[in-house]
């Protein structure tokens, strides 16, 4: 529906036009997808894809189902935290789902949520996003500390680190950045959700003008700070949905060539070093936002390094194919497929790394759809 209108806007919808008219109301009036409700979709589809589809599903759900068997353990170190982790994330994913139904819409600030537009919005579906957000993050910081705790207290006598499959090692350290970097964007969605409903002021500035006329807030607030709050996850939260699907690749190409991994260690190393890197990254995200010439220059430096890292990983499991007795099963060529497409989502990105380049490639066709 969003792609038809952007193709032929204020059309109606073919075929599915009179159900969002049904379900949603005057914001699809005659089948025709309002702005309003555009902005709903787009803001609602970013979220739901990375924190109700993906993270739940590449971490949580293969997760939970093999690194119990990878490691011999019987089962998750904390049985009742994982049944929490998924009560909060079901509560969270319900409120998430409801808010398209309330009066006004779902948050149509975008899946980033920048303020102060996300905030002064005049409708409650932020408040109901901000409210799930605070539930599916919680779920996740749980679900988090449940797996560092399996993998480092319940392995099998005998299996040391560097006897653990790749796929362990990767949802070992996807968890880790979840651990580490979800708080401060659990807080940030806090002090967010203060700001939209007790009239705070922790990022709306001074001299706010809305409709033309100054806000009736405090100010002082700095929006800038959400930035790099939120990015400060934004950018692990990538780590986090490549690092298990790395070794779902990894463990799908070991099994179908019938070799050992080509340079396992160098993919621990690998895995490791994109861990660490990944926290101190975030800003490349924030080119635009007129930071100095030495902290952008820092962060196309640590920008640079990181796909080092990626490309030795890439190297190893294009090698592991070098000699095997393949086996070109559907999750073979899945895994396959997946090579190229890291490669060229890599090298692509490449460019955006540098201020140079980004000022003018931001938010454009090219990030949203060629990297």
């Amino acid at each position: 529906m969003m792609r038809w209108q952007i193709a032929k806007p204020g059309q109606p919808i073919p075929i599915f036009g009179p159900l969002p008219n049904l379900v949603l109301g005057d914001d699809a009036a005659k089948g025709i997808m309002s702005p309003d409700l555009y902005n709903s979709f787009g803001a609602m589809h970013g979220t739901m894809m990375v924190f109700l589809a993906v993270v739940p599903l590449v971490v949580g759900a293969f997760g939970n189902a093999i690194v119990p068997l990878q490691i011999g353990a019987g089962d998750m170190a904390f049985p009742k935290l994982n049944m929490a982790s998924y009560q909060f994330y079901l509560v969270g994913g319900i409120i998430m789902l409801t808010s398209f139904f309330i009066p006004g819409g779902a948050a149509r600030g975008g899946w980033t949520s920048y303020s102060p537009l996300a905030t002064i919005i005049p409708t409650n579906g932020q408040t109901f996003w901000l409210v799930a957000m605070v539930f599916l993050i919680t779920s996740s910081l749980l679900g988090s500390v449940n797996l560092i705790t399996t993998v480092i207290q319940l392995r099998a006598p005998g299996l040391t680190w560097f006897r653990l499959p790749f796929f362990t090692w990767a949802q070992f350290v996807a968890s880790f950045l979840l651990l580490l970097a979800f708080p401060p964007l659990e807080a940030a969605v806090v002090m967010q959700l203060f700001d939209k409903v007790l009239g705070t002021s922790f990022f709306l500035p001074t001299g706010l003008a809305v409709g033309g006329k100054f806000a009736e807030i405090s100010g002082g607030g700095r929006p800038l700070l959400w930035q790099h709050l939120f990015w400060f996850l934004g950018h692990p939260e990538v780590y986090v949905l490549i690092m298990p699907t790395m070794g779902i690749v990894a463990d799908v190409i070991a099994n179908n060539t019938r070799k050992p991994l080509w340079g396992y260690k160098g993919l621990v190393y690998s895995a490791l070093t994109i861990g660490f890197l990944s926290m101190i990254v975030w800003a490349h995200h924030m080119y635009l936002t007129g930071m100095g010439m030495k902290i952008s220059t820092f962060f196309q430096t640590t920008t640079m390094i990181i796909s080092l890292p990626s490309i030795v990983i890439l190297t190893c499991l294009l090698i592991s194919l070098w000699g095997g007795s393949i086996r070109f099963n559907p999750p073979m060529l899945f895994a396959l497929a997946f090579l190229p497409m890291f490669a060229i989502g890599g090298l692509t990105g490449l460019r955006l790394g540098l201020a140079a380049a980004d000022i003018y490639l931001h938010d454009t066709y090219y990030t949203a759809r060629g990297h």
